[in-house]
């Protein structure tokens, strides 16, 4: 692909600026052009929605199971009771966890997508020129230096919400993190197809955190509806090369 060492001009933006982006990514993604380029994401994302749902009910059986044994006879009602609240904390999890992993999977192929999505709607971007297991090669370690800069952070989030006081506004903290994890995701593959480092991703966004989220919460809002991320996914790449355009505009 087509290095350009050149570092974008880099705006202000407003939140409204990513949810948009994010919502014309959810148009242009049905585009007849940028179909091929999509449906290898799904095909990915409904097989690994598939195994971690089958292996999310089975651990909510054996949590059922263990929770009704544990309880005293005469409150045997409430592991009945709490089966269905579990299944539901089940559904979600799995929604959450399989969205993220599906992004990691699926990422030698999205780049491609971004670039046919500015393609599609500037009439140009970035060129391929390397041969696909290049390109894999390539798109994997990037994966690589995207989980060196969110694990530590992840942990940090995790060793924080342990803490007193501070583990009631936890589900806050680990949302707020999560939206900005999808939106250095899908924005970066633009960066990436164009040969800049991690780092311009990273500046670019935080020189436009209100964007950033606004496309990032969306995203996060709708990676929690079970089956949504098979939708989510090519969404977000389209709408990250399009939010990666306005802000380097």
């Amino acid at each position: 692909m087509n290095a350009d060492s050149t570092v974008p001009e880099r705006r202000r933006a407003r939140a409204g600026d990513g949810l948009d982006c994010f919502l014309q990514g959810a148009r242009i993604m049905r585009a007849r052009p940028l179909r091929p380029f999509v449906w290898g994401p799904v095909a990915i994302s409904l097989a690994l929605v598939v195994v971690l749902l089958a292996v999310g009910y089975t651990l909510v059986q054996d949590a059922v199971a263990w929770f009704g044994e544990a309880l005293p006879s005469w409150l045997g009602w409430l592991a009945s009771g709490l089966a269905p609240l579990l299944y539901i904390i089940g559904i979600l999890v799995a929604g959450w966890l399989f969205g993220f992993l599906a992004v990691i999977v699926a990422s030698p192929f999205l780049g491609v997508l971004s670039a046919a999505t500015e393609r599609q709607r500037f009439g140009d971007g970035p060129v391929f020129e390397e041969g696909v297991g290049l390109a894999l090669v390539h798109a994997l370690l990037r994966e690589g230096r995207k989980l060196v800069y969110h694990v530590p952070r992840l942990l940090g989030v995790f060793v924080i919400s342990l803490l007193p006081l501070v583990n009631l506004v936890a589900p806050a903290l680990w949302f707020a993190f999560g939206s900005w994890m999808l939106a250095v995701q899908f924005v970066d593959y633009a960066a990436e197809n164009r040969g800049l480092d991690f780092r311009e991703t990273l500046a670019l966004l935080r020189a436009n955190r209100r964007a950033a989220f606004g496309f990032g919460v969306l995203a996060a809002l709708l990676l929690a509806v079970p089956f949504a991320a098979l939708v989510v996914i090519p969404a977000g790449v389209c709408g990250g090369a399009l939010l990666w355009r306005r802000l380097t505009a």
